[in-house]
């Protein structure tokens, strides 16, 4: 860790200088430093800057990347602390749960290394956080918008030109609007109890640019750090990890509201997308929840028949979207009908050890090649 002392890094900015809370940029990075300083430039040059930045590198040479950031900004590091730590486990859930234990501000901000923030955004999330002076809402996400990245673009679609109701649209339209919800994060996560609460906001946090929302994934997460620490990531999901958004977002939101900031551009530049093939790519995706629901589920039962009903109603939902994608051997239908099968053994076979269990199963499965 970079401490004052090694890195000349000046005190964390008082609060007061521009509200009352202040935050922290945290990101997990493994070999991309040309997306890593962009992410960073572009944090350091928000109209509300940060008060520190955690970076926790997996790369093989990440003292070189360090290096780097100290030098290309090394004017910001006498007012923004820097924290660049080598990760001590080579994973996106292990990296995010360092980057957090490391963080000592009010609100983190956890991007992924290929997230640029638009010039206002931490302002108008901030402005949300400090609406809210009963700790109300846990989460607040960005709105992430088309690219390519313009700091000069407007990121209020969606206030300024609203889409349409569904009832307005016509019978496509309808399709396509009840597809798109469909195939959401909250429609692909079967939550381990109650729904996420969507009941309206009070006035003054809608006031902030704040509307009900969702599941967050972890490209837009910024979330109270007193909840955070309570929460943490789920190591046991090592490598390919989908859903470990879904899952924390959720846990999260037994702790407060989860809201999206509409006015705040966020931009992915790269997507990272993975080189795992689509049916495997699935059954990573089923089985990461079913193991989710073993390890927090109190009702383990009920999970099994919502796990069922969910995986039932993909795989009948891709065998149209698989031929009309051209996938002719229905690689997502036959993942999640893998998944209804296994779904007994994942929930209720008497395993000494689940977590490490599945760990292991990861490992041999799919190795560093597949890691997040």
């Amino acid at each position: 860790m970079l401490d004052d002392k090694t890195s000349g890094v000046a005190a964390a900015a008082d609060k007061s200088a521009q509200g009352s809370l202040n935050w922290t940029l945290c990101i997990p990075t493994y070999n991309r430093p040309q997306f890593l300083t962009q992410t960073i430039g572009f944090a350091l040059s928000q109209s509300r800057p940060p008060s520190e930045v955690v970076v926790v590198d997996g790369s093989d040479n990440w003292a070189e990347h360090r290096d780097l950031v100290l030098g290309q900004f090394a004017e910001d590091w006498q007012t923004v602390r820097l924290v660049y730590e080598e990760a001590k486990v080579r994973s996106v859930t292990f990296q995010r749960n360092q980057a957090l234990g490391a963080a000592t501000s009010d609100i983190v901000f956890f991007l992924d290394d290929d997230i640029y923030l638009y010039p206002d955004a931490a302002e108008i999330v901030m402005g949300i956080y400090e609406t809210d002076k009963d700790d109300l809402i846990a989460m607040v996400a960005g709105k992430f918008t088309e690219g390519p990245y313009d700091p000069d673009a407007p990121t209020s679609t969606e206030v300024a030109t609203p889409a349409p109701a569904p009832q307005a649209l016509s019978i496509r339209g309808r399709f396509r609007h009840w597809l798109e919800e469909f195939l959401t994060l909250d429609g692909h996560f079967v939550t381990y109890g109650p729904p996420v609460d969507r009941s309206p906001l009070p006035d003054p946090i809608r006031a902030a640019g704040a509307s009900e929302g969702g599941l967050i994934n972890g490209g837009r997460t910024t979330f109270r750090r007193k909840f955070g620490v309570q929460v943490g990531w789920s190591e046991m999901l090592k490598y390919y990890a989908p859903h470990d958004d879904s899952d924390l977002s959720y846990r999260m939101s037994r702790l407060g509201r989860l809201v999206h900031a509409t006015n705040a551009g966020f931009f992915h530049a790269d997507g990272n997308d993975s080189n795992v093939g689509r049916f495997r790519a699935n059954t990573i995706r089923v089985r990461n929840l079913m193991s989710l629901h073993r390890v927090h589920s109190d009702k383990r039962l009920s999970s099994a028949l919502r796990l069922i009903g969910s995986f039932a109603k993909f795989m009948a939902l891709y065998c149209l979207i698989d031929p009309v994608r051209k996938r002719w051997t229905l690689p997502t239908v036959r993942a999640y009908g893998f998944g209804i099968l296994q779904v007994p053994f994942f929930l209720f076979w008497p395993f000494a050890d689940f977590q490490t269990w599945y760990t292991g199963l990861q490992e041999k499965m799919y190795g560093n090649r597949y890691k997040s």
